[in-house]
C-alpha cells in the first residue's frame, strides 16, 4: 500500500509545499516509519521531506522522533503565518473609517482650486502697493546713503553741513523703523531686484518706466 493521493495532498498543504527540515519547495510524501517495518499508511505517519533530506534522515531509525517533531513545529508554523488576526483586522477596519474618502478629496481639491483662485484673481489695493514703495525707498535711499557717507568721510565729497546733517538723521530714521539685516549690504543682484520692484510699482501707480528717484 501507499498514501492516497488524498492524503498527500492534504499533507503538502499543511507544509505549504516545503520540507519540513530544510523548508525547501519541492517536496514528496515520506514514511516515517518505513512500510517494510509495517509503517502505516496514514497522516501521522507521513512527513513532507525534499529528496536531500529524506535520503540524509529517512533510513535513519534515530531520526524519526526528530523528523515528527520538526513536522509538527512546521505544521504549526505554516497555520499561523498566513492566518487571520480578527483584532488586527478590527483595527484596520477601524482606521479605515477615519480615512479620506475619495469624495473628501475631490471636495478638497476644489475648495484648494477656489482658494488659489481667488488668492490670484484679488489685485493688490493702492494702500498695500504704495506701503511697498515707501519700504523699496527707503532700503534703496539707504543704500545711497552709505556709499555717499563713505565719500564723504574718505574726503571725496563734499556735500553742505546742514544737509548732510539732515541726511545723517533720516538715515538714523531708517535705522529704527528697520531690523540691521533688512538694510543690506545688497548683492548686484538684490541691487538690481530692488530697483526693479520699486520700478515695476511706480509704474502700477501711473510713473514712468525706469522711475527710480528717492
Amino acid at each position: 500500500m501507499a498514501f492516497s493521493d488524498a492524503l498527500k495532498a492534504k499533507v503538502r498543504k499543511r507544509a505549504h509545499l516545503a520540507c519540513c527540515l530544510c523548508k525547501a519547495m519541492g517536496v514528496e510524501v515520506h514514511h516515517i516509519v518505513p512500510q517494510g517495518e509495517n509503517g502505516q499508511d496514514t497522516e501521522d505517519n507521513a512527513a513532507p521531506l525534499c529528496p536531500s533530506c529524506h535520503e540524509t534522515y529517512g533510513a535513519n531509525p534515530q531520526k524519526r522522533k526528530f523528523i515528527r517533531e520538526a513536522r509538527e513545529l512546521w505544521y504549526e508554523i505554516c497555520a499561523k503565518r498566513f492566518a487571520t488576526d480578527p483584532e488586527r483586522l478590527d483595527e484596520i477596519k477601524r482606521l479605515l473609517k477615519k480615512t479620506v474618502s475619495y469624495d473628501d478629496f475631490l471636495a478638497f481639491k476644489e475648495e484648494l482650486l477656489a482658494h488659489i483662485q481667488s488668492e490670484f484673481t484679488a489685485p493688490r489695493t493702492e494702500e498695500e502697493i504704495s506701503h511697498e514703495i515707501d519700504v523699496l525707498l527707503d532700503k534703496i535711499w539707504y543704500n545711497r546713503h552709505l556709499c555717499l557717507r563713505e565719500r564723504v568721510e574718505a574726503g571725496h565729497t563734499k556735500v553742505a553741513p546742514d544737509i548732510w546733517k539732515g541726511a545723517l538723521e533720516a538715515a538714523k530714521g531708517v535705522e529704527k523703523r528697520y531690523p540691521k539685516g533688512e538694510l543690506g549690504p545688497w548683492t548686484d543682484f538684490e541691487w538690481g531686484m530692488l530697483n526693479g520692484k520699486l520700478s515695476a510699482l511706480r509704474w502700477v501707480l501711473g510713473d514712468d518706466w525706469d522711475m527710480l528717484d528717492t
